[in-house]
């Protein structure tokens, strides 16, 4: 059962409510059930959705509840990919967006529920949202309070715990005004779109970061989920914490900020890779490799690394050295140890960043399909593509990388031989 609290009140700045009680209410019912697994029926079969809420508007008798029904369907749709229990749980879509990828809740979970000893801890999901935390943790083996502050969000989280088959109560309450008991836990996930437009400044979520800071610091354990962009330096997140880059595949999905007793022993920034779960720490300030001309190979260090600053520390174990002195690309002479910390590319040549060289190196040779990639420089990929003779494109071929370095710019032409790199956007250095 829902909760409510005695101290419960909006704070002056909520994210604006994206469903209404009633509806959630019917939602979670026979009934509206089995609207929701029609509509997704329909989707499947390839249905319009102004098809479906047009039909469903005119047998329903409010059409508040056609609408609900249908955000729930797309959003259970676009939830199949990262959920098992999707097919039965509930989300809507700014609820969808906001939670985190099962993967990374269930690694966070271990940390949150983790004892010395026999017997479980006490974790308050602070702003639980539709229950992506709530459930990881509960399934790590804590008791768990999972806090929401919107009681028809709140009805729909009890829907979706029950789904899941954990036990967690259910409070209705504003995540800084709940009374937490001591000796308990909290986690914190504020909100990163408080008026749809996502926003990267801390104090800008809700609840604002530093109020979160303030008011469960130096408990019996903090931990905050933020987007994977945040800078461990950042003034919002105040004295000395540990701040966790996760990691899936090549995609850098979330932070998460470890206060004590949670965070690891003199660590001020890790990295995760999931799912196999390589981790480092960072526990003193981060070094400075020189820089130096390209040698033998490009190295692309992993986002998560590098947004904990760990590339310069990766670079000194293999002997290489940075292209540029604000850039995370690394070089060296000879082949690096594999390893999943970086990608490791041979170096063809060293041209200069203009089309014509680029194009005139290409067509002595038979190269195969090329990708055009750019650290650092502005422009388009496809109008250096057109300019350099429209070579075959794709990936797993010859890359093109253009590199702004301190004082000009430069093209290598590596070699990728295997798996695209993905999206690894993250070669600027944080903070600089």
């Amino acid at each position: 059962m829902c909760h409510p609290s005695p101290t419960s009140g909006p704070t002056d700045q909520e994210p604006a409510i994206d469903l209404q009680l009633h509806a959630a209410t019917w939602l979670v019912q026979p009934h509206g059930l089995d609207v929701v697994e029609a509509m997704v029926a329909a989707l499947d079969d390839g249905a319009d959705t102004l098809a479906i809420a047009s039909r469903w508007r005119s047998e329903l008798a409010d059409p508040q509840l056609a609408s609900t029904a249908l955000t729930a369907a797309v959003a259970r749709r676009r939830a199949r990919a990262r959920w098992p229990e999707a097919e039965r749980m509930l989300f809507t879509r700014h609820g969808l967006e906001q939670a985190s990828d099962p993967t990374v809740a269930s690694w966070r979970a271990r940390r949150l529920a983790a004892t010395d000893g026999d017997g479980s801890v006490e974790v308050w999901d602070v702003t639980a949202g539709l229950g992506a935390d709530a459930i990881a943790v509960a399934r790590a083996g804590a008791e768990v309070v999972a806090v929401e502050h919107d009681p028809a969000r709140a009805i729909l989280l009890e829907h979706n715990l029950r789904v899941a088959e954990v036990t967690a109560s259910v409070v209705v309450d504003d995540a800084l005004e709940v009374r937490v008991p001591p000796g308990a836990r909290v986690h914190a996930d504020p909100a990163r779109r408080p008026d749809g437009d996502r926003t990267h400044h801390l104090d800008d979520h809700q609840p604002p970061v530093s109020r979160i800071v303030q008011r469960f610091a130096a408990r019996s354990g903090l931990a905050i989920t933020l987007a994977p962009g945040v800078d461990r330096d950042d003034p919002a997140l105040g004295g000395e914490m540990e701040v966790e880059y996760l990691q899936r595949g090549e995609q850098l999905l979330e932070a998460t900020v470890w206060d004590d007793p949670l965070r690891a022993p003199g660590a001020l920034a890790s990295a995760t890779l999931l799912p196999n779960g390589e981790h480092r720490v960072r526990t003193g300030a981060a070094g400075e490799l020189a820089v130096g001309p390209p040698g033998d190979h490009l190295v692309e260090v992993v986002p998560a690394a590098v947004r904990a600053r760990l590339h310069d520390e990766l670079g000194e174990e293999f002997g290489g050295w940075r292209l540029a002195r604000h850039r995370a690309l690394l070089s060296v002479d000879g082949r690096p140890p594999e390893s999943p910390w970086y990608r490791s590319r041979p170096i063809l040549a060293v041209l200069p960043a203009k089309p014509a060289p680029i194009r005139r190196w290409l067509a002595d040779r038979d190269a195969p399909p090329i990708e055009i990639v750019l650290h650092g420089i502005t422009g388009d990929p496809t109008r250096w593509w057109r300019e350099i003779g429209r070579p075959p494109r794709g990936p797993q071929g010859w890359r093109v990388e253009l590199i702004r370095r301190d004082d000009d710019a430069v093209a290598l032409v590596t070699d990728a031989g295997g798996p695209p790199t993905g999206e690894l956007d993250a070669d600027d250095e944080p903070g600089r």
